[in-house]
């Protein structure tokens, strides 16, 4: 079990918070250079590579602890760990964008993005506003490979996150590419994965949870399915 301890800390001992005056979305402006100079320092001290747990492992499924010390030695060791495992995945599969703490073992709220920009890191993050138009999709998950799963998610979303210097951020209205892989990355932090509540239309001849090879036969006949298409980004 975590030892939440070790995250304790006083509010005093961080950088001011502050509310980010931008709404727009994810872009290469919100990624610190630093943040990859410092990764790269750690893989270079730390040559074993990241596992990532699969369905089945307990983490998955456990209550994930808000992060309250972002200078704690274990947090700074698994944030790290974590842009690592998201590395490693991207170079081997071509793709991946994003990954939660708990799919390296680890049960905090925080999740690396890279949507192509380079690393970032994401704590505590909330979602403030859903639109109330929705999308249907598949999902995919590295904890659970080579399957899809439909999902209906929020077309757009608005969070509050902290970055790494403890400053308190805000995306307002995200598009439609980021708004569906937070939700799918914040459901991790609820230890839900995409299999709980796949989404059924009314063509009870369509599968909902598919494997990736019959996708890749039959894509359009898939795709026409649902509303949008995950476009990878490296």
């Amino acid at each position: 079990m975590l030892n939440v301890r070790r995250c304790l800390y006083s509010l005093r001992s961080l950088e001011p918070f502050y509310r980010s005056q931008s709404t727009n979305a994810y872009s290469s402006k919100w990624v610190s250079s630093s943040l990859q100079q410092d990764l790269d320092k750690f893989i270079s001290s730390n040559p074993l590579p990241v596992s990532i747990c699969l369905i089945g492992d307990p983490h998955l499924r456990r209550s994930n602890e808000l992060v309250l010390n972002l200078r704690d030695g274990f947090v700074q060791a698994t944030k790290f760990r974590l842009h690592r495992a998201l590395a490693e995945f991207r170079r081997k599969n071509g793709f991946g964008r994003g990954i939660s703490a708990c799919q390296i073992g680890v049960n905090l709220r925080m999740i690396a993005l890279n949507l192509g920009y380079g690393p970032l890191t994401l704590i505590n993050p909330n979602i403030v506003w859903s639109s109330s138009d929705m999308i249907t999709m598949w999902d995919d998950c590295m904890s659970i490979p080579r399957l899809l799963v439909k999902k209906q998610r929020s077309k757009s979303i608005s969070i509050v996150y902290t970055d790494d210097n403890g400053h308190k951020q805000e995306w307002n209205e995200l598009d439609v590419s980021i708004s569906e892989l937070l939700q799918h990355e914040m459901d991790h932090l609820d230890g839900i994965l995409n299999i709980d509540k796949p989404f059924k239309d009314n063509n009870n001849e369509n599968e909902n949870i598919i494997n990736m090879d019959e996708y890749e036969r039959k894509k359009n006949y898939f795709n026409q399915q649902v509303d949008y298409t995950i476009v990878p980004t490296v």
